[in-house]
């Protein structure tokens, strides 16, 4: 006779998907020959170079199988492409002490993953800015969820309201003044703008802002904590007004690098890591 759960013990239904993983791996990974005759068949077995966290990596398409389907995925998906890269970039500049500053934060990705590090390092905090209030109601739900702060505002050079527009979807939403072909003019919102260096933030800063356009603005409306050099480091996501952008940061004595390989930046990059290297831990 088959075992049956205990009385009083409910047998957990398991998902379709559940199912499916349970079967291949019974049927197709618990039985390598026929596994590997079934991914020579649909991928082949030479060797392929494949684009990994923005690295050409040499692969098998057999024996590094794994790889060859991930590649496949990222190269059709911006999260996968690109985010995991800035999560690990921002994350080495973490500490104890420090507020990481999520500019632009729409349902509180950066911000979720990055919180974990609250167990890690004393005086640690996450505050997210996300201007939408459509977005901040599911950013805050999420912020909830994994211990950060969470501000319905944007950020501006000067306090008072700004007239937003967004699109098709939450990622694109901007300052009116910066609309263009993705935005959809009948979705109008008016939000209330503050200037960042107006927040009680603590300990050193690492900034992430992705604002569609509004990046300079961001940055103005910091001056006070520029000039405390309370700013250890600054990532923009393809950003405008470059050379303002690149004037002011170096201004006050950044570095510019290209976050894919950490080189100094030279113009071509989309994004941009600026640090201040006698803030980063361990250096000086």
């Amino acid at each position: 006779m088959a075992d049956r759960p205990a009385r009083g013990v409910k047998r957990r239904r398991l998902t379709f998907a559940q199912h499916r993983l349970r079967f291949i791996q019974r049927q197709i990974n618990e039985r390598p020959r026929l596994r590997e005759w079934l991914m020579r068949l649909r991928w082949g077995g030479s060797d392929r170079d494949v684009v990994l966290f923005q690295r050409v990596f040499r692969i098998n398409a057999l024996r590094e199988n794994g790889y060859f389907r991930a590649s496949k995925l990222a190269a059709a998906n911006s999260l996968l492409r690109d985010e995991t890269l800035v999560l690990q970039r921002v994350s080495m500049l973490l500490g104890p002490g420090t507020t990481f500053v999520d500019v632009g934060a729409n349902i509180g990705i950066f911000s979720s993953v990055i919180a974990d590090a609250m167990r890690l390092f004393d005086n640690f905090r996450v505050v997210a800015f996300e201007a939408s209030p459509d977005t901040f109601a599911r950013l805050i739900v999420n912020a909830e969820r994994f211990g950060f702060e969470a501000v319905n505002v944007a950020l501006a050079d000067r306090p008072g309201e700004l007239d937003f527009i967004s699109g098709a979807v939450s990622g694109v939403a901007t300052a009116r003044a910066h609309a263009g072909k993705a935005h959809i003019p009948s979705r109008e919102f008016r939000v209330a703008a503050r200037r960042l260096d107006s927040f009680g933030l603590t300990g050193r800063l690492v900034i992430k802002i992705d604002v569609e356009g509004m990046e300079l603005a961001v940055l103005e409306g910091a001056r006070a904590l520029f000039g405390a050099g309370r700013i250890a480091a600054v990532y923009l996501d393809e950003f405008g007004d470059k050379p303002a952008v690149l004037d002011f940061l170096t201004g006050y004595g950044f570095d510019l690098i290209a976050p894919p390989r950490l080189t100094p930046y030279n113009g071509r990059s989309r994004s941009l890591f600026a640090v201040r290297r006698g803030d980063i831990p361990g250096t000086s």
